[in-house]
C-alpha cells in the first residue's frame, strides 16, 4: 500500500439522493469544464483509517488525526408524515450535526464542533492508503 496526499477545502457533502451529508474534502485542481466549479473528479468522502487534517485560516492545524466513523452517537428518529401527521419513525434514525442529517460523526469528538471543521471552506490535508498498481 502507497500513502497518497491529497490537498483541498474540507465540507459536508450534500446532494439528492443522499438522504444526509457525508463528511468530504473536494481536492485541489479538480474543476468543471467551465473552470469554475468543483468536479466531482475531486470529491474525496472520508473514510475509517484515513489521516486527516484540517487548518485554519493562518495555516495552524484546528484538528488531525486518523478517521474513525461512529454511526451510533445522537442518533434521532426521522419524522414522516402518517395520515396527514408528522410522526417519529422508530425505525429510521439518523444523526444531526448543525441541523443537517449526516451518516456518521467523528469519533471522541464532540458532533457539532466536527461540523464546524467543515464550514467555511477550510484548506484541509487528506492522506489515505491506497492499493500500489502492479505493472505487467
Amino acid at each position: 500500500m502507497a500513502e497518497k496526499e491529497m490537498k483541498g477545502v474540507a465540507f459536508l457533502f450534500s446532494e439528492t439522493g443522499t438522504e444526509g451529508g457525508w463528511w468530504a474534502m473536494q481536492e485541489d485542481g479538480f474543476l468543471s469544464e467551465d473552470g469554475v466549479h468543483w468536479s466531482y473528479k475531486g470529491l474525496r468522502q472520508l473514510k475509517d483509517g484515513d489521516d486527516f487534517t484540517v487548518y485554519a485560516d493562518d495555516g495552524s492545524v484546528l484538528w488531525h488525526g486518523i478517521i474513525h466513523q461512529d454511526t451510533t452517537t445522537g442518533l434521532i428518529p426521522r419524522q414522516v408524515l402518517l395520515k396527514d401527521k408528522l410522526v417519529n419513525d422508530r425505525t429510521w434514525k439518523q444523526q444531526v450535526v448543525g441541523g443537517m442529517w449526516v451518516h456518521w460523526v467523528q469519533a471522541g469528538i464532540d458532533p457539532e464542533v466536527w461540523g464546524e471543521f467543515f464550514a467555511g471552506n477550510k484548506r484541509c490535508l487528506l492522506k489515505r492508503a491506497e492499493p500500489i498498481a502492479l505493472q505487467d
